[in-house]
């Protein structure tokens, strides 16, 4: 056979096993939309066997950004880390760039590095967006609690849930700016307003504790991006070894941003 041949071959297989994963996607939200809770969880199953299976066929370089996000997004509904109404939210959301995605594997000696490749590959083995989801849920409950009395409060808490839950699952930039508006929303204005309110006390410390694991996961994934960045450039590029580096967004072990004008969060700034 080939080497033609042989692409083609394997071009054929791994179609095939996408169109396998909308079959299962499609009887998946046929599903949620039932009310069979067995066969929600069933099909789910089913699904996330199919996603891996996907996965399993092409190289690193080759995997679509929404494929580690829908594995992830399947595996926390099936764990039941997420309920449906998030996993319906994620399917929405992805499901006709899933639906769309075309196949071109390049024959080419000469590939670009595709670093979006890689911060979605670290981004969905961490924990960021069942953490981002878990600041939205703490946050959505303050504003649920009738305890804050300022429009002025309630008006931008809205801001702020309306930007993470627009931009936790988007791109590298989107991300961070979340990110760091969150953080200076929190340091500069909620922290002192909202401590003010002895029944807001148990919210307050479960979205404190919430925001320190999420500052030592983004700087566990950036650091790895980072390293990543390096390796990749380093083994193709010889001349840069040891001299390659990437002035992007990098984080402390506080979750701030270097360079950032904002500071550390710590709990003796909330007051």
């Amino acid at each position: 056979m080939s080497t033609n041949e042989s692409v083609l071959v394997f071009m054929r297989f791994v179609i095939e096993k996408h169109k396998d994963l909308i079959s299962s996607l499609d009887q998946l939200v046929q599903a949620l939309v039932g009310e069979n809770a067995q066969n929600k969880v069933t099909k789910a199953e089913d699904a996330l066997k199919k996603s891996k299976d996907l996965q399993s066929a092409i190289a690193k370089q080759d995997t679509p950004a929404w494929l580690p996000s829908l594995i992830q997004g399947l595996h926390y509904f099936v764990s039941k880390s997420w309920k449906q109404t998030q996993l319906i939210n994620h399917l929405i959301e992805n499901i006709a760039v899933i639906k769309a995605h075309k196949w071109a594997f390049e024959n080419s000696d000469e590939k670009a590095f595709d670093f979006d490749s890689i911060y979605e590959h670290y981004k969905s083995e961490s924990r960021i967006p069942e953490l981002f989801d878990e600041i939205i849920k703490i946050l959505e409950d303050i504003q649920s609690s009738g305890e804050i009395d300022s429009r002025t409060m309630t008006t931008a808490l809205g801001k702020v849930l309306a930007t993470l839950k627009q931009n936790r699952n988007g791109s590298y930039f989107s991300l961070n700016s979340a990110w760091e508006f969150l953080i200076s929303f929190l340091k500069n204005y909620m922290w002192s307003e909202l401590s003010k309110l002895p029944m807001l006390g148990s919210a307050m410390e479960a979205l404190e504790k919430t925001i320190k694991e999420t500052n030592e996961e983004m700087f566990r994934v950036h650091a790895a991006i980072e390293k990543e960045m390096s390796n990749v450039v380093e083994s193709e590029i010889k001349e840069l070894e040891g001299k390659s580096t990437f002035p992007f967004i990098s984080y402390d072990r506080s979750g701030v941003a270097i360079n950032s004008n904002i500071e550390r969060l710590t709990i003796n700034q909330k007051a």
